[in-house]
């Protein structure tokens, strides 16, 4: 090996050790604040896929004190923002991380939309959501505020997607993805939502949301209507047009209201 050879490599080892020790600082939330803001420094300095990395690292915890919690964020977030699109690959990167048992998404989110036209965040988001897919989790909100951002984008793919998830396997993604549904009332919804309200593996709160939204929309059941009737909750009927009248017995607030 040429002394050349032997200083790359030793430089290259250095960088990597300074790069782990700095995010191993920048999320320690029982650490020094001085020792947080260096790491933010050095990934500010370092830039690019490398920096933002480290920079996103910041919104894994949440430290004690709430107001400097919020400041370091904020300011993590303006540094983040003024890389502009060459920060998408790094937020997709987070977004899609499986190294940690819950991975808090908002201010990554609120990142993508400031800082990617809404054809790729859009497209950010779905991929995202596809990987993650409708199976069991034990971080259903990582997948609810993934939903939740999604619906905020006027693209042709979002409905698509939205639809998709009503057959998640957590109820908390299945109602934010029927409250972000019942906002677009687009009618490609109402014949999905039929088949969940009529699906015999469709637990009751699910149900009652289900009908609620049909009420809501004052969408029909044509094509569905015995089936309907008998799976209706209790307190709720359909009238002569076969649209849902009523309220479930069982409601102790609008479901699909929460959602939103």
């Amino acid at each position: 090996m040429s002394l050349a050879d032997f200083w790359q490599r030793w430089q290259a080892r250095r960088h990597e050790r300074a790069v782990q020790r700095h995010r191993k600082h920048i999320k320690n939330r029982f650490g020094f604040g001085e020792d947080r803001k260096r790491a933010v420094e050095f990934f500010r300095a370092l830039g690019g896929l490398e920096g933002c990395r480290g920079l996103l690292e910041r919104f894994m915890v949440n430290i004690d004190h709430t107001i400097r919690d919020e400041e370091e964020k904020q300011e993590v977030f303006g540094i983040i923002q003024g890389f502009g699109a060459e920060a998408v690959p790094a937020i997709e990167e987070y977004l899609n991380r499986r190294d940690a048992t819950r991975v808090p998404v908002t201010w990554p989110l609120r990142l993508l939309a400031a800082v990617a036209p809404p054809e790729q965040a859009v497209s950010v988001i779905i991929g995202t959501l596809e990987k993650l897919g409708t199976s069991y989790t034990t971080d259903p909100e990582r997948k609810v505020l993934l939903v939740s951002q999604l619906a905020e984008y006027d693209d042709p793919r979002v409905v698509p997607t939205l639809i998709s998830f009503l057959r998640d396997h957590r109820d908390e993604v299945q109602v934010e993805a029927l409250g972000a549904l019942v906002r677009r009332a687009d009618e490609r919804a109402r014949e999905p939502m039929l088949d969940l309200l009529t699906d015999d593996e469709t637990p009751l709160r699910i149900r009652a949301a289900v009908a609620d939204a049909l009420q809501k929309l004052d969408w029909d059941v044509k094509g569905f209507r015995k089936r309907v009737e008998e799976v209706l909750p209790e307190g709720l009927h359909l009238d002569r047009a076969g649209r849902i009248r009523g309220r479930w017995a069982g409601a102790s607030g609008d479901v699909t209201d929460e959602a939103g």
